[in-house]
């Protein structure tokens, strides 16, 4: 007898769940063996700080709602742990420190900063070019054959970057490239 996989996507009810869902799907974002060093940040958000599988800190934000959102809660997260250096050393002296040595030169710049929402966040492919360390990814709950899993779609290189830059020019009727007629050029000489 063939059993049937039965697959339907369900809404996030709560960024409590997408947040549980990314956090038992963290081997997928980091590789194995990560370090998870918080996930319970003081900041507004859900969020997860850690170290991926080369030692690498990652900080992952993510909203059940909002791509716009969570980028904002990442970046509020990023400045706080740049403004707060001292403190966290002492709270998570893990992300200063690479095979048991110090690392000193610890730069707010080497932490990969991961968005997941269900929708991309505004100004992402800009931001994306000035800042390579943001990752976006889109996020939907999926039921397969009642357990609850999470599909995730790296944006990088699908429309995230069409969305962009629009580059339609400012009179859609006109090829800017294209001559004036001589009814225009005589019209405006006046």
């Amino acid at each position: 007898m063939t059993r049937h996989m039965q697959i339907r996507q369900i809404p996030l009810s709560s960024n409590q769940v997408l947040f549980e869902l990314v956090y038992e799907s963290l081997d997928q974002f980091l590789g194995k063996p990560h370090t998870v060093i918080s996930n319970d940040l003081p900041y507004e958000g859900n969020h997860i700080l850690a170290l991926d599988a080369a030692g690498k800190p990652a900080l992952l934000c993510c909203d059940s709602r909002d791509g716009g959102r969570a980028l904002m809660n990442g970046l509020n997260v990023m400045d706080g742990l740049s403004s707060n250096r001292a403190w966290f050393y002492r709270l998570y002296p893990a992300l200063f420190k690479e095979s048991g040595k110090h690392r000193g030169g610890f730069q707010m710049e080497n932490i990969r900063l991961m968005i997941l929402a269900p929708t991309p966040p505004p100004g992402g492919a800009y931001l994306k070019q000035i800042c390579p360390a943001v990752s976006y990814f889109l996020v939907r709950a999926l039921e397969i054959n009642g357990e609850i899993g999470l599909f995730l779609e790296n944006h990088e290189d699908s429309e995230l970057d069409d969305l962009a830059l629009d580059t339609t020019p400012i009179n859609p009727f006109r090829d800017p490239a294209a001559a004036l007629s001589e009814e225009e050029e005589a019209f405006l000489r006046g």
